[in-house]
Parts: structure tokens; C-alpha cells; sequence
């Protein structure tokens, strides 16, 4: 593995040109002969970094690092990427005016917490050096972000911004952002990258409270001005408890992204689909336990798929409702509302939500007036036992086919056809996921839908401080 290593104590340090010199021979080996530096502050990080190869590794020693901002880059390789990483996962905690940048490519950064303080930049951890040094085949795992949140609610930061293309961020958890800015957010522009391919996966998004204006997003894809091209990234098997900090909890703003099997417990929000064209929605569970302004997805632009999903009790309304499909303008600014076109919602199930709303944000006076057309909703069941109708229609459905679906106990009127009546019994499956019984083979979510677990998120070396206790049992795909 490692031929070389070496270990800096502060108590016993070599003298400056000394160290440099013992640096130089080690980080001039070949990448067979790879190094391993632990270092214990700023400056021997620095220099340890500053000629890295591919397979090198720099550990950070156990403690407190405090106003360190880091700089890993380099070029290393799919077979011997660079590393950096925590000398013992939750024992080196970053804390005060800190943060991380990454630039290069095949870089990996593992079991980092930032807790007591803030960034002293526009990021916690961003993917670039700068506009022009970003990151590609990079990624950052386990990283833990608490509470460290800019005391000034105005002044808008992110704590993870992805530039570059083929990035990772998973196994991670972070809570408590209370400022301006999307607790995570794809940047994209022709010099730092538009087809990005990043993968969002297996985190742990806690709890964030309502911001009261715009930019409290928990993940924002691209912004826009870009809306039109594809980001073709990936956003799958995370957990979002409690994330409360705006309307949209996730705010799609670019073209070719996939939301899959993430679970959005206790979310007063929506999961938006905000800018950009043909994006996928699937195999996602929304649980609101009644909790006010809990919602689902909202609809707007061209050749969106909403497919496979589990949406149960959930509270909101008009953009926040279960399903929100929007009106649109008829010639919209690229930051306006462009016209749901060739939409497809199929095989879904809806479990005592409140409202499933067309026509979202009629307005003939602004000119919000464009219903969906070309578009399909079949297949889908919706069962209230609470004695709720949730359809709603504030427009034309003359452009949505409906066909192939049921409702209980009685279809409502607001559909035109396509919608049969029928008595279903449920029953709680070992997910915590209601199904039909007799089953529904045809319609409806499938009943072997599996609930990531809570459990498989984030790291298992650091308190996941929730909304609540769960109260049901999930089971799901494995870290």
C-alpha cells in the first residue's frame, strides 16, 4: 500500500527548512510508493499539499481545528485518488471561521465535522478553488455540518456547492442552517460546467427552520438563466426530516435530473420542478403526519415524469398540495412559469392528503393562465379515510388524458373521466407504507416500494438530532 509516512508532533517538530526538505523527498515518490502525511495544523497541511501525486493521503490529526480554511488539490486518478480524511470519524471537528475547497479531479474527503462557527466564504465546501480550478470525479463522504450557520439570517452562504462535473456527496449529514442560501446547490455555467452528472445520495438532511423569504432551499439544481440545458445529476436515497426552510425543498432549475428513493419526512414544502425539461421523479415517499404545509411535487415545464411514488398524509395546499400541477404563462421569461407540456404522473398513491391541485396559480390578470396540455395522469390511487376530496381544478383539464385510475371511497367530480370509484381497504405494509388489499395490480405505487431507511443515511458515528421520533418502521436499501 503506503511505503512512506510521516507523523508531525507539535512537541518534537523539525525545523522549518528541515521539514520542507523531508516533504519534498516524500511527495517526489511515485505513485507506487504513495504517502501518508498526518498533520496536525494549518501549516503542515499546506505544505503537505502543496505538490501532491495520485494515492497520496494527508489524515488530520484528532482535535479541534480552528479558523482552518483547507485547500485539497491535485490531480489524482480513478485507480489512486488523493485523499484527505479525519485521523478517527467525529474527532476532528472544524470549527470558528472555517472551510474546504477542492480542485482537481479523482479527490476524496471523508469524516469532517464543522460545528461552532461559520464559513468564512460563500461555502462551507465548495467543489472549485475558483471559476476557473474546479472539481471533477471528486468526493466528499460523511461529512458532518452542524448548526454552523452564519448569525446573520440575511447573509446568504451555502454549505455545499457543487461546480465541475461527476462530484459525490453522500453519507453526509448536516442541520440547522438558519441564513440565506440553499443548504446544498449545483452551480452551473459553461466555464464551471453545465452537464454535470453529480450524485446527491444517502443523506441526512435535519431540520430547517423557516427562513420567511426566498433562498431556503435544502438543495437547489442550477439556477435560471442555465434552466434549459441538462444538469443530468442524480439526487437519490436521502432522508429530508424537518426541512421547513422555504416552499421548495428542492428547487429544480436545469434539464435530465433524477429525484429517486428519497423520503421526505415531515417537510413543510415540495419537492419543485421549478426550471428545465425532462426531469424524473421516482420511487420517492413523502410523509407528512399532518404536519402543516407538508407537501409533494410541483409540476411546471415540459416532459416532466412523476412515477412510482408514496405520498401520505400530507397537509398543504396550492404549491405545497401532494401533487401541484401549475398553470403557466404563455410566453414566460426564462425566470417565469413555462407550461406543464407532455407530463407524465402514473402509478402513484395518495393516502389521506389534502389536496391534488390542477391549475396551480391561475391568474388570468397576470397572465398566468396556460393549463397542461398533451399530458397523462393514470394509474394512480387515491384513498382518504378522513373523509377529505382532494382534487381540486382552478383550470381546464381538457389537456391531461386521464385513464386507469381509482379513487376511495367515491371519484371526484372534478375529473372528467378516467377515475373509478371503488372501495379500497389498506393494510400497513413491513415498509410502514400502506397498500390495497385485495392488491391493486394495476394500480397505484408498487407494493414492493421500499422506504430508504432512516438508518442508512448520514454517518453512524455522530447524533441525528430530529423533527421527532419515528414512529414507524422502515426498511430499504442497503448503505
Amino acid at each position: 500500500m503506503r511505503t512512506e509516512s510521516t507523523s508531525y508532533r507539535p512537541s518534537n517538530r523539525p525545523s522549518g527548512s528541515l521539514l520542507a526538505t523531508g516533504l519534498a523527498l516524500c511527495l517526489t515518490t511515485s505513485s507506487a510508493q504513495a504517502a501518508s502525511w498526518l498533520v496536525h495544523d494549518a501549516t503542515e497541511f499546506n505544505t503537505a499539499a502543496a505538490a501532491l501525486q495520485p494515492g497520496d493521503e494527508i489524515v488530520l490529526a484528532d482535535g479541534t481545528w480552528t479558523d482552518t480554511r483547507l485547500l485539497l488539490k491535485g490531480q489524482g486518478t480513478a485507480a489512486a485518488p488523493i485523499t484527505l480524511r479525519a485521523q478517527t470519524p467525529g474527532k476532528v471537528i472544524l470549527s470558528g471561521r472555517s472551510d474546504l475547497r477542492l480542485a482537481g479531479s479523482y479527490l476524496q474527503v471523508s469524516n469532517l465535522v464543522f460545528r461552532d462557527g461559520y464559513t468564512p466564504g460563500d461555502a462551507v465546501v465548495a467543489f472549485r478553488e475558483s471559476s476557473k480550478a474546479v472539481a471533477s470525479h471528486s468526493r466528499v463522504t460523511g461529512l458532518v455540518i452542524d448548526d454552523y450557520t452564519n448569525p446573520d439570517g440575511s447573509d446568504q452562504d451555502y454549505w455545499v456547492s457543487l461546480y465541475g462535473s461527476h462530484n459525490r456527496l453522500d453519507h453526509s449529514q448536516l442541520r440547522g442552517k438558519t441564513n440565506a442560501g440553499p443548504t446544498v446547490v449545483v452551480v452551473r455555467d459553461a466555464t464551471q460546467g453545465l452537464d454535470n452528472q453529480h450524485r446527491i445520495d444517502h443523506n441526512w438532511f435535519g431540520p430547517r427552520p423557516l427562513l420567511g423569504v426566498n433562498g431556503g432551499e435544502t438543495i437547489r439544481v442550477g439556477t435560471s438563466d442555465t434552466s434549459l440545458s441538462d444538469s443530468n445529476s442524480t439526487v437519490e436515497n436521502n432522508w429530508f426530516e424537518g426541512c421547513d426552510g422555504e416552499t421548495e425543498i428542492v428547487s429544480n432549475k436545469s434539464g435530465g435530473n433524477t429525484y429517486r428513493g428519497n423520503v421526505f419526512y415531515r417537510s413543510a414544502g415540495a419537492l419543485t420542478l421549478r426550471h428545465g425539461n425532462s426531469n424524473r421523479v421516482i420511487d420517492n415517499v413523502f410523509l407528512g403526519d399532518d404536519k402543516a404545509g407538508t407537501g409533494g411535487v410541483r409540476i411546471i415545464n415540459a416532459d416532466q415524469t412523476v412515477s412510482n411514488n408514496y405520498f401520505e398524509r400530507l397537509a398543504g395546499s396550492s404549491n405545497r398540495s401532494a401533487l401541484a400541477v401549475m398553470d403557466a404563462q404563455a410566453n414566460p421569461p426564462l425566470s417565469g412559469y413555462a407550461p406543464v407540456v407532455n407530463a407524465t404522473i402514473s402509478r402513484n398513491t395518495f393516502v389521506d392528503v389534502a389536496k391534488i391541485s390542477f391549475g396551480v396559480g391561475h391568474d388570468t390578470a397576470k397572465g398566468i393562465d396556460v393549463a397542461a396540455s398533451n399530458s397523462r395522469f393514470s394509474a394512480n390511487l387515491i384513498v382518504n379515510r378522513n373523509n377529505k376530496n382532494p382534487p381540486t381544478a382552478a383550470s381546464s383539464l381538457a389537456g391531461i388524458a386521464f385513464s386507469g385510475n381509482v379513487q376511495s371511497p367515491q371519484a371526484s367530480t372534478v375529473f372528467p373521466s378516467g377515475v373509478e370509484s371503488r372501495s379500497v381497504t389498506l393494510q400497513q405494509a413491513a415498509s410502514g407504507l400502506w397498500t390495497p388489499t385485495p392488491a391493486l395490480p394495476a394500480t397505484g405505487a408498487n407494493p414492493a416500494l421500499a422506504m430508504t431507511a432512516r438508518e442508512a443515511t448520514g454517518v453512524d458515528w455522530y447524533p441525528k438530532v430530529g423533527e421527532v421520533a419515528l414512529s414507524r418502521t422502515s426498511t430499504g436499501v442497503d448503505r
